[in-house]
Formats: C-alpha cells, structure tokens, sequence
C-alpha cells in the first residue's frame, strides 16, 4: 500500500527532496520535486505528527522549457499504526485555498488515514493568479446589464493580457493541472492509491482526477458537488424551480402564511418597485438578486431574505438595501478572483455558446444572477480556456467507487439526470430541503460518520444522520440587525453607510 522505504526517510529524516517521475498517461509525464519536513501540525486544536513542504511542477505540462510553480502540500499521519489508503482532500471555491488542516481535519479523520491537502494553482503557493483589474469586477455597477457583463469581460480580457505579457500563462491555471498537480504528489509521496473528497468546486476535482487516473482511486466522494462542466451555471427555470419548492414549504407553515400567502408573489412585487436608494443607501439591483440567490445556501439566509422582502413590500426597503451593500463582504471572500474565473471558465464545454441569450429570461423571479454574472462576463473576455470537456467529455464514464451526496433531492436528481451515466460504480444521497452549506452546519456529525463508513468499508451507512428538522421560517435575524452590528461603535467596521 505504501512505499515504506519512503516513509523510513519520512520519520528519521529532517528533511526529505524527492526527485519523482509520475507513472501516469502521457499527458501527465513530468519531472516533480517534493521537499517536506517533518511537522507538528494543529488541527482543530490538538496537534498531530504530520509534514509540511513544496511540491514543484511545470507550470505548463505540454512544454519541456516551461516554467516552475511552487505549492505547499500538508500530510496529517494516521494515529492508527495500520492505516489504510490516505484521503486526498478538495476543497470548494474555486478562488480559495486547499490548505486548511486547522479548519478541515479533525481527529476521527486520521484514525485510519493519512489526509493530505496539496495546493490549488493559481492560490496556493507562486505564482498566484492575481492582477488589480481583477479585483475590480465585482465593483462594476449594475454588473448583470449588457454594459456591466461588457464591463466585466473588458477588464478579465485586460488582466489576462498583462499577465501573460508577464509571463504567466493563464491558460494552465485549469481544472486539468490541478488534478496533474494532486497525482504528482501521489506518486511523489508513494501512495499506490487514495481516496477522494470534495465538496462544491472539489466536487469537480475529485471527479476529474477519476476520470483521469482512475487506477489510482479507491474510493471517492462528492458532497453536493459541482460537475466540471460549465460550472455555475444554472438556467433561471432552475432557479425559480428552488424558489417554488420553498414556496410550497412556506404554504405549509402557518406563521409563514401569516406574514405572506406566498412568498414567491411577494418578492415579485418588491422588486417591481425596488428604488435606486433608500434611506441614503444606494441599492444597486444586481447585488440585491445575487445576494439573493447566494441566500440560498442556507436555511438561516434565507429566512433572512424573505423577512428582507416582506418589509420591502410593506414600503420598508432597509433590509434590501443592506443586502446591496453586503455584496461587496460577500464577494470578498473570494480571495483571488483571477483564480475564480479561472477553474470556473476551464470548466466551459462550448467556448461559443450564447450564454447571455440563455440566461435572458425577464419573467423570471431572480433571473440566475449567478450564472449570468460569470459566464455573461465569459463572452466578453476572450478567456484562454483549455476546457476539460476536450479531454473528458461527459460521456466519458468512471468506474471508481463514487458516494454523491446532495443536502435537497432537486439538486440531486438534476444532476443524476445530467450526469448520472458517467457513473458505472455510484451511489446517491439525497436529503430533504437542505441549502448548500446546511449538509455540514445542520448534519455535520452525521454526514463525517457517513464519509467514514463508506471510505473505510463502502457502506452507506445515515444512521447517525436521522430524521431532517422541518423547516422553521422564522428569522433569528435581519439584514438590517445585522449591518447595525457590524456598524456599531466597536463592532466589526465603524462606518456608516454612504
């Protein structure tokens, strides 16, 4: 299972430099440098036996000459003297870091595993794939109208330019070389196989990377995952779909009904009549319908929005408008927005498609805000893509044992009925009315024993899961409470709104 020579170096070593050459397809054929050293690494505080080092790789795989990147990789040891294969962990995004022991490893993971975090390109490690112009698309003003998407695509296309002018070669900061990345430190760190997980944008990744060296896998899973095809994309009739279904839920509560008989109807009637400020703030409607659909990834947000829709068509627009404001926290979170748009658009399986005509739907609730932010800006951009369609369409099929989990059965069943026939060896999880994030903040202990059963046994074991909680429509907060926190004098910002 291990190359155990490799790992007598591993404990007796200080320091360790591999000179490793990857026994994979020939697109992946490469010369890889691994240092690490030995490391006492904290994870969710205690502190285990572990390493930490740098993983070098071309930064183009396609060229003897290219450049290198340098990555960090985390190895977390197993606590069990006889641990079995070592889960790879993906985390989502994309924009954001891999490397996240502290926050991402507990101790019931490392009872029977090695867990290593090897570095997403383009994030992690140098070179990074930042440019200021960047940074700016998410302050275009109404950023979803045919100037905003011209906008957007204008400054990507700009930053994209100057950076290869530098030197950096955007179109190798793909869903491709991230996987090529993760099987280099497999075969550097001797593993002869591995399991897999990802949620979100991992998600794609795992599935990826069995496409691609499905020999290497033992077991895989994907909680409620992006596939790597057109990533956010979403048409507006999905969205609305989402929107229905709660409706329906909300129908079923008579508090709810008290307030609203539908809240479907409700948010239609706001924003017909959603003014350009309020109170002083400006309300840009754009961010007001991203911030909705972002809402969606969680019960508590999205009790929040309906009250913030409630008030708006009552006259009291305050909730609304904060949420207008808040885009820009929201957004912030993506820390690297070059990188973001990167992995997103490596994802396209048609560089020709009119996305902007297919998103174009004016009778829709929100509209699908965030697919149309993206890929609208796509069409613009003249984006350097190698998409992973040209090398695994999505009639390719993986054997690998695969668990995919989804927190709602539309989520689920819209991507089985997509994607299911390029499973020949799955298994599907579906739960009830659970948002995005809620799989881990409402189920979370649930769902560790659940990816523990199936990577050390295959069993599919939701005993510790039990029955999903009915939904409480009753809001806990408002945007408004909220951005009054965060506002008062010794909260988080000290400013008023300008």
């Amino acid at each position: 299972m291990r190359n155990r020579n490799l790992y007598a170096a591993l404990l007796f070593g200080a320091s360790l430099f591999l000179l490793v050459r990857t026994e994979t397809p020939a697109f992946a054929s490469e010369t890889a440098r691994l240092s690490v050293d030995n490391a006492k690494i904290v994870c969710r505080g205690k502190e285990f036996d572990g390493l930490r080092g740098t993983l070098i790789v071309p930064e183009n795989r396609s060229r003897t000459d290219s450049r290198l990147i340098e990555l960090p990789i985390v190895v977390v040891k197993s606590t069990s003297a006889t641990s079995g294969y070592p889960v790879f962990q993906c985390t989502g995004g994309p924009g954001g870091s891999n490397i996240g022991p502290e926050q991402r490893i507990g101790e019931a993971d490392l009872r029977r595993h090695d867990v290593v975090q090897v570095g997403y390109r383009g994030f992690d490690g140098t070179p990074q794939l930042k440019h200021p112009l960047f940074d700016e698309i998410f302050a275009t003003p109404e950023m979803l109208s045919p100037p905003g998407l011209r906008a957007m695509g204008a400054k990507a296309a700009q930053a994209v330019a100057e950076l290869k002018a530098a030197g950096l070669d955007v179109e190798h900061y793909n869903i491709l070389n991230v996987v090529d990345d993760i099987e280099a430190a497999r075969a550097a760190l001797g593993y002869e196989k591995i399991n897999l997980t990802g949620g979100s944008y991992g998600g794609a990744v795992v599935l990826t990377y069995c496409l691609r060296y499905p020999d290497r896998v033992h077991r895989a899973m994907m909680i409620e995952a992006a596939f790597p095809y057109d990533i956010a994309f979403g048409t507006s009739q999905e969205v609305d779909a989402r929107f229905e279904h709660l409706n329906k839920l909300w129908r079923q509560d008579p508090n709810a009904v008290k307030r609203s008989p539908g809240i479907v109807q409700t948010m239609k009637d706001a924003l017909k009549k959603l003014p350009k400020e309020y109170n002083g703030i400006p309300i840009d409607s754009a961010k007001v319908r991203i911030v909705t659909y972002l809402g969606l990834y969680e019960r508590t947000y999205v009790n929040m929005l309906f009250d913030a829709y409630i008030s708006a068509e009552q006259g009291d627009f305050g909730s609304l408008a904060v949420m207008s404001l808040m885009f820009d926290q929201l957004m912030g979170n993506f820390e690297n927005v070059g990188d973001l748009l990167a992995k997103t658009y490596s994802s396209v399986t048609d560089p020709q498609r009119d996305f902007i005509a297919e998103l174009d739907d004016p009778d829709s609730i929100i509209g699908s805000p965030m697919a149309l932010m993206a890929w609208g800006a796509f069409q613009h951009s003249d984006w350097p893509v190698k998409s992973v369609a040209q090398e695994h369409p999505p009639t390719q099929t993986s054997p690998v044992e695969t668990l995919i989990v989804y927190g709602s059965k539309e989520a689920g069943k819209a991507f089985r009925d997509k994607y299911g026939a390029m499973f020949t060896n799955a298994h599907w999880v579906m739960f009830d009315d659970l948002g995005h994030m809620d799989v881990w903040k409402i189920i979370g202990p649930g769902m560790s024993h659940l990816i523990h059963r199936f990577l050390d046994h295959g069993a599919i074991d939701t005993s510790q899961i039990g029955a999903i909680p009915k939904w409480d429509f009753t809001p806990q907060a408002t945007f408004l409470q909220m951005f009054q926190q965060m506002t008062a004098p010794g909260g988080p910002q000290e400013r008023e709104p300008k």
